[in-house]
């Protein structure tokens, strides 16, 4: 469980540098760093040189990137969306008589042990790095594989969770 949790997180990762170059390529804010007074103030101030380095580095480092925090709530929602869909499934398919008009009682608990499953398998410890470091060794193929792997299982999840819905006697 370990393994797949971080190759989902890497999957992720991986997704969320592909659309953040796609959106630098539209995005009509970074024209503001080719103001030469905007850059002679970033030089100056903050000693940032190249504008667009620094904001890769920024968005995507792997220890402290901005972009962990985006891929941190996918994969605890991912997680919290499987098993919300698992226990309303069950729970209509055994007939348990558990009332499902009001979520809130089971939703929190099932969130604090998604949160809990990603943080003990994936990032405490910075666990993810030593996963990061041998799935940079795969090649093109492998990634491309794991990260359609990675958005099937995200669609099925989302599938599961509307058929948990219907009612069903």
């Amino acid at each position: 469980m370990k393994r797949t949790l971080n190759i989902l997180h890497y999957s992720l990762y991986l997704i969320e540098i592909k659309l953040h170059h796609l959106f630098n390529k539209i995005n009509p804010g970074l024209l503001i760093y080719k103001i030469p007074r905007v850059k002679k103030w970033m030089k100056d101030k903050n000693g940032i040189e190249n504008t667009k380095e620094w904001l890769d580095n920024f968005w995507l480092d792997k220890k402290d990137g901005y972009s962990l925090l985006n891929i941190v709530g996918w994969l605890t929602g991912i997680i919290f969306l499987l098993l919300i869909s698992s226990t309303i499934f069950l729970g209509k398919l055994f007939y348990l008589k558990i009332i499902f008009n009001n979520y809130t009682w089971i939703c929190i608990p099932l969130l604090g042990i998604s949160w809990a499953i990603c943080y003990f398998h994936v990032f405490k410890n910075d666990k993810y790095l030593i996963y990061f470091e041998e799935f940079e060794k795969w090649t093109i193929l492998d990634k491309r594989k794991n990260v359609l792997l990675s958005i099937g299982f995200i669609l099925f999840v989302i599938v599961f969770f509307f058929v948990s819905l219907l009612y069903f006697p």
